[in-house]
């Protein structure tokens, strides 16, 4: 008998193959853990992509709890006017720039509106 010239090589290709393999799997691994970790520190929440009520809204350079249960907004929106976006995509009302810090903000999605309060004091 002969030895088989080409049997190690394809003993090679598939180590090569299974270490690109390997490697492609720790890239997105690693991918999905920093896009997981930049969500959970802009809104407290772990997740792929950010909920348009997210738990934490950054907002004035103040942070807002909506918590994991919103509460739905129940007052009128006098006085309220579209400030800003939420990481998700919602849009944040509060009082108008210059009148004080806003002990509470609202997020109006596509449903529903909620009320979402300052964190630590004014």
């Amino acid at each position: 008998m002969q030895p088989c010239d080409s049997c190690g090589m394809g003993r090679r290709r598939n180590r090569i193959a299974g270490g690109v393999l390997g490697a492609l799997l720790v890239v997105v691994l690693i991918s999905v853990g920093v896009q997981l970790w930049n969500v959970h520190q802009l809104t407290s929440d772990w997740l792929l992509w950010p909920k348009a009520v997210p738990s934490k809204v950054p907002f004035a350079s103040r942070d807002y709890q909506c918590g994991p249960n919103p509460v739905p907004f129940t007052r009128s929106f006098d006085g309220l006017t579209v400030q800003s976006k939420t990481a998700g995509g919602a849009d944040i009302y509060a009082i108008a720039p210059g009148n004080g810090t806003a002990t509470w903000i609202v997020i109006k999605t596509d449903r529903t509106t909620y009320t979402c309060n300052l964190v630590g004091g004014p």
